[in-house]
Formats: C-alpha cells, sequence, structure tokens
C-alpha cells in the first residue's frame, strides 16, 4: 500500500469521525420527534395505572429531557454499547444485530451478484450492437425494469410463483427447517425481487459506458496491433468502462446493511430489514437507532473501498497530492 493512499485512508477515516457524530444526533433528535410513545407501544394505557407508565418510562431513560438522554446514549455508544431493546425480550442491540445481519448479507450479495453476472454481459453486447433488435430488446426490457416497484414484483412473484403455480415457498420464514438440498427454494424470489430491476439499472450503465469508451482511438490502436475482438472488449473496453460501474454498485452495495425493508417484510426474510420494520411499529428507539447508524457506518466504510477501487481498475487515479 503507498504512502498517498494510507495518507487518503487517514484523511477520510478523520473527516468520517465528525460526519458520523453528526448523523447520530441528527437520527437521535427525528427518531425522538416522531409521533408516539415507546411505551404506549406495548403498555395498555386503559388497563395500566399511571404510576407503571411512569415507572416504565423511568426504566428506559425517558423521562429526562432529551438532550441529557442524547448525551447518555453518546457515552454508551463510545463504550461500544447501543443500548437494549425495548421489546425483543429486552435483549441487547447489538446481539438483535448479529443474529439478523448475516440473512441480509446473504440476500442483498446474491441479488447484487446475479444482476452485474446478467447486466455486465448485457451492457457489452447492447453497446456493441448498437440500434439492433437485441439492443432495442434490452433498452425496453430496462425500462421497464426500472419503472417497476420492486415490492410489486415481489407480489406477482409470491401470486404466480407459489399461489398459482405452487413452485417455490411463499414465505422464507420455515427456510431453517428445510433440508439444505431445498434451501434455495426459500431464496430464490426475494433475491429476483431485488436483482430483476438492478439488472436493469446496471444495464443502462454499462451500455453508456461502453459505447463512450468504444469510441476512444486507443481501441482502434489495439485492433490494429492484431489484437482479437474479445480481448480489446473485455480487456481494454470494460477496464476503463468500469469506474461508472463500480460507483452505481457501490451506491447499491451501501444499502445492504439497511436491507430491503419492504421485501424482507412481504417474504418474510430474518434479516435487518425485518428488524427495522418491527422496531418502527414498536417505536423501539434503540433498536431503530442502532440499525440506521450501523447503515450510515456502512455507507461511509464503502464509499472509501469504491475510491480504492478506482485506483486499482484505473491507474490514471491517483491519491498522491503530487
Amino acid at each position: 500500500m503507498t504512502t498517498g493512499i494510507v495518507a487518503y485512508l487517514i484523511r477520510r477515516l478523520v473527516a468520517a469521525v465528525p460526519l458520523l457524530l453528526g448523523l447520530t444526533l441528527l437520527l437521535f433528535v427525528l427518531v425522538h420527534l416522531a409521533p408516539g410513545d415507546p411505551v404506549a407501544a406495548f403498555v395498555s394505557e386503559q388497563s395500566a395505572s399511571p404510576e407503571f407508565i411512569e415507572q416504565a418510562r423511568k426504566n428506559f431513560g425517558l423521562d429526562k429531557p432529551l438532550p441529557v438522554q442524547y448525551v447518555i446514549y453518546l457515552s454508551h455508544l463510545l463504550h461500544g454499547d447501543l443500548g437494549r431493546a425495548y421489546g425483543f425480550g429486552g435483549k441487547p442491540v447489538l446481539v438483535l444485530i448479529k443474529e439478523r445481519v448475516t440473512a441480509t448479507l446473504v440476500l442483498q450479495a446474491l441479488a447484487i451478484t446475479l444482476a452485474l453476472l446478467c447486466a455486465i454481459p448485457l451492457g457489452i453486447i447492447s453497446a456493441v450492437r448498437q440500434y439492433s433488435v437485441l439492443d432495442h430488446t434490452a433498452t425496453v426490457g430496462a425500462f421497464i425494469g426500472l419503472a417497476l416497484p420492486n415490492f410489486w414484483l415481489a407480489l406477482l412473484l409470491q401470486f404466480y410463483l407459489s399461489v398459482k403455480l405452487g413452485w417455490l415457498p411463499a414465505l422464507s420464514a420455515g427456510q431453517a427447517q428445510a433440508p439444505l438440498a431445498e434451501r434455495w427454494k426459500f431464496v430464490l424470489m426475494p433475491v429476483l425481487a431485488l436483482a430483476l430491476p438492478l439488472i436493469a439499472y446496471f444495464t443502462r450503465f454499462v451500455r453508456s459506458a461502453m459505447l463512450e469508451v468504444l469510441r476512444q482511438d486507443y481501441l482502434t490502436t489495439a485492433r490494429a496491433k492484431g489484437l482479437s475482438e474479445r480481448v480489446v472488449l473485455w480487456r481494454h473496453a470494460l477496464r476503463n468502462a468500469l469506474i461508472p460501474l463500480i460507483t452505481v454498485t457501490g451506491l447499491q452495495v451501501a444499502h445492504i446493511v439497511g436491507g430491503a425493508v419492504i421485501i424482507e417484510q412481504i417474504f418474510a426474510w430474518p434479516g435487518l430489514g425485518n428488524l427495522t420494520y418491527e422496531a418502527i411499529t414498536r417505536r423501539d428507539y434503540p433498536v431503530i437507532l442502532g440499525v440506521t447508524l450501523l447503515a450510515g457506518v456502512f455507507v461511509v466504510v464503502v464509499n472509501i473501498v469504491v475510491d480504492l477501487l478506482y485506483v486499482l481498475v484505473d491507474p490514471r487515479v491517483t491519491f498522491d497530492r503530487a
């Protein structure tokens, strides 16, 4: 690792500290100013006495002024403590996240990988055969894929593949009890619901980037040297067209920790998205703050990784100040 990259990493990490501090303040204020009372979410005001409700608020620390609550939360956060959930059996938030994060990472990683494996060849072929029937078909398909909401697509998949045809289970909740060879059936529909819009999204970027690169003079020089068309496209053209694709892929990867809340809820996928939905319905402040803060940290990390990938893909990019 060169000195320029190390200096760049140090600068980015130092700059991330006030950014994350401001993120904690913004999230804390927004969550606590939202309508509703966490105590009322699991305590009936008609059956519980005012003294019981007041004691519950005191136990959660909600009786203190908001600035005092934030200082207490920040002091716990600096010690690696995200607090305890109001519901979910009173588990520590970090434990809840660890229980759900693997499922979300698997789901999102499969969706993004499938999208890239389909989008890169489609984008290259569309660019090479511009205005052909295949290009027009891919373009129309991409626009349709971008226009379809993934939650509506998920409901369609459930209706036809599960209800009508009975090929796949409608929910993913029973995958832990299913035989190992049958578990792919529980994963397929959520992955497709997330991947199909991404395929359309990535294909458009690959096509646009390849069209711009294919007009460059260095590709004509490469062909004049006797290189095959396959080598010219995959080794020279694609490498220079990867910069915008890395950028948009990084934006999608940054959403992994937040999870696909609606998709996970539709398929009962036991991930962070489902956890976030349950926490919002219960007004569970510590869980909401924990998941959103983790997503914010992940966005910062992914942006740094994307910048480092630029150097690996394009040698012209450098972090040396000189």
